[in-house]
């Protein structure tokens, strides 16, 4: 019969190498119902997965959020062991489709209409609540006990990505119809952190938008807005 391994043979197989921590490119993100009256304040990163409401696409309305609208674990903090090194923040705004009450259902960039005219509600909708939402608005990311930024208005946090449209409109007569492609979106630099801020595993913090007056959409649809932190996630190594 062969013998038992040591215990110090046998962790040259571990899977979990004890102390030590790997760091890997990861954003931590949120994203939330605006709805269509405006709001005066929205928390974000307080509602983890399986809780608050849902503005994914596609999902049940009224169900708690799943991934695709954060990946928080636990509310307002990162569990241990787990560490997250801030370098960036980017806000993101999609106009939606739905005047229900916690419903977000997305808005399309284009469209065919069957007279000129109709191009209106589209362009309101796809643009304009873009121009308004983003056009105002302050920003805080609050860590502990104190602010660590304050900016305005919210467009100065362009995404780093995101889903290109350019715009046309095509029509002959003031009855045929015509296609429609009307979108907007947040551009310029990325606004990045400097000196970068690191979060340690259950330290408080949350990001804030707010506004002094209500900034309703321009369709009267519900939006969805997001926000991203970009950086480097620390954890445990396997």
């Amino acid at each position: 019969m062969d013998r038992i391994p040591l215990a110090s043979e046998a962790s040259r197989y571990d899977v979990n190498r004890i102390g030590e921590v790997e760091g890997l490119r990861q954003t931590l993100y949120d994203f939330q119902l605006y709805p269509l009256a405006g709001s005066l304040g929205i928390n974000f990163f307080q509602n983890p997965i399986g809780a608050g409401i849902t503005t994914s696409p596609g999902a049940a309305v009224g169900s708690n959020k799943t991934i695709t609208d954060t990946n928080m674990e636990l509310a307002g903090q990162l569990p241990n062991p787990k560490a997250f090194l801030v370098e960036s923040i980017e806000l993101l705004f999609y106009p939606g489709n739905s005047a229900a009450a916690n419903t977000f259902t997305q808005q399309p960039p284009f469209d065919f209409v069957a007279v000129p005219t109709d191009l209106l509600p589209l362009s309101a909708g796809g643009v304009n609540d873009v121009w308004n939402v983003m056009n105002t608005g302050h920003l805080q990311f609050f860590i502990g006990s104190k602010s660590y930024l304050d900016e305005t208005p919210l467009h100065r946090f362009p995404p780093k990505s995101f889903v290109g449209v350019d715009g046309a409109i095509a029509s002959n007569s003031a009855t045929t119809g015509a296609l429609a492609v009307a979108a907007a979106r947040s551009m310029g630099r990325p606004y990045f952190l400097d000196p970068p801020i690191f979060l340690r595993a259950t330290q408080n913090f949350r990001v804030t938008l707010d506004w002094p007056a209500l900034v309703p959409t321009i369709s009267t649809l519900n939006g969805r807005l997001g926000v991203v932190l970009d950086g480097y996630l620390y954890r445990n190594s396997q």
